[in-house]
């Protein structure tokens, strides 16, 4: 249940006041980076789902900082995820901007004593750009929208070069064992599978999901046999999670799904994620973007790029579709705690997408 203690805000009741927030960052800035600092200027970004992020100035020594402060869930809060890794999300972060062109925020700060915001955060540097808006969807229309259709062909393009890059990282060439998981399996792709059964365990809180429970059947049941490398996984891959000026990205963010895997976990995410937002516009009769990001050009895009064939995409869409499912299922369980939603008399309705996913389960997604 929710801490009605604490303090939060009223617009979304699972994220704390960020002037409260600001207050106990001013102490951390004094500590850090001298007795002279200040914030100046405390704001929250639209985007973001499972954490909090605070972005704020800092006065001292007569310059100022613009940084951002990514802050672990309040257990107390209906936190999406079980675990948050704040270590694991600067270290991913950091060998990123080490070993590859793609553009990362710069970690100032991990800080793990829970004296200063309750709970363990990281402090970047704050990078210029503008994500794709989530609510509403960019989609919907907004800038991604406005660009012309040559400037959505290099941002998608840009998007796919930076799974490319990313995914260059490997365990036989980088050191990614912060990023290993054999407690949930052997392999990564066990990893994958043994983590979201956990994960849907606590997700669901006792209840009972038989469209997610029939998705992990399917999954067991078409499991593919696999012979492309491990690699880095960036985990919540999709463009609303990178900043941008106009169709170049200028930050990859929000890293606390990052796993060691398969390149089509990435892959299937990014363009499952937008056929969501796509399916959602034209469920509204609306035209949405039609012709951006679409799945066969995406994963030619990806295999010219990399220089390898891309593997079981439908298998490892519909594992995509599973993830979501559980991310959607807690989201929407979190909305019924704090009155904003009613539990539906099917549980299946909470999966947000159900019919895509039946489709999937179905064979006829790909018609």
């Amino acid at each position: 249940m929710a801490d009605e203690s604490a303090p939060i805000n009223l617009d979304t009741p699972w994220r704390r006041d960020p002037a409260e927030i600001g207050r106990s960052l001013e102490g951390w800035a004094r500590d850090a980076l001298g007795p002279d600092a200040r914030l100046v200027e405390v704001t929250t970004p639209e985007n973001g789902m499972s954490s909090e992020s605070i972005l704020f100035d800092v006065e001292h020594g007569g310059a100022v900082d613009r940084l951002v402060a990514r802050l672990a869930p309040l257990p107390s809060l209906v936190p999406v995820f079980q675990h948050y890794d704040i270590e694991l999300q600067a270290k991913a972060m950091r060998i990123v901007g080490e070993r590859t062109d793609v553009p990362v925020p710069e970690v100032v700060a991990v800080v793990l004593d829970e004296a200063v915001l309750e709970v363990p955060f990281l402090v970047m540097r704050r990078v210029d750009g503008q994500p794709p808006t989530d609510v509403p969807p960019y989609v919907f229309g907004g800038w991604v929208a406005d660009l012309t259709d040559d400037e959505r062909a290099e941002m998608q393009r840009n998007a796919v070069s930076v799974l490319v890059r990313l995914h260059e990282l490997r365990p036989d060439n980088a050191e990614l064992s912060f990023l290993d998981r054999p407690a949930k399996g052997d392999t990564a792709l066990d990893q994958h599978l043994g983590h979201e059964r956990g994960y849907y365990e606590w997700a669901r809180d006792g209840g009972h999901f038989p469209l997610i429970e029939r998705t992990f059947d399917w999954l067991e049941a078409n499991r593919p046999t696999l012979v492309n490398p491990t690699v880095l996984n960036w985990g919540d891959a999709r463009i609303g999670n990178m900043l941008w000026d106009g169709p170049t990205p200028t930050a990859v963010l929000d890293w606390e799904m990052a796993a060691l895997g398969p390149a089509e976990v990435d892959l299937a995410w990014m363009i499952f994620l937008h056929k969501f937002f796509q399916n959602m516009a034209e469920t509204y009769d609306m035209p949405g973007l039609p012709d951006f990001m679409r799945r066969d050009e995406v994963a030619a895009q990806y295999a010219e790029m990399s220089g390898r064939s891309v593997e079981a995409l439908e298998w490892f869409e519909v594992f995509a579709a599973l993830r979501f499912a559980i991310v959607s299922t807690r989201t929407s369980l979190r909305s019924i705690t704090y009155g904003q939603a009613e539990m539906p008399a099917d549980p299946d309705d909470l999966v947000m997408f159900r019919p895509l996913l039946e489709q999937m389960l179905a064979g006829t997604y790909w018609d």
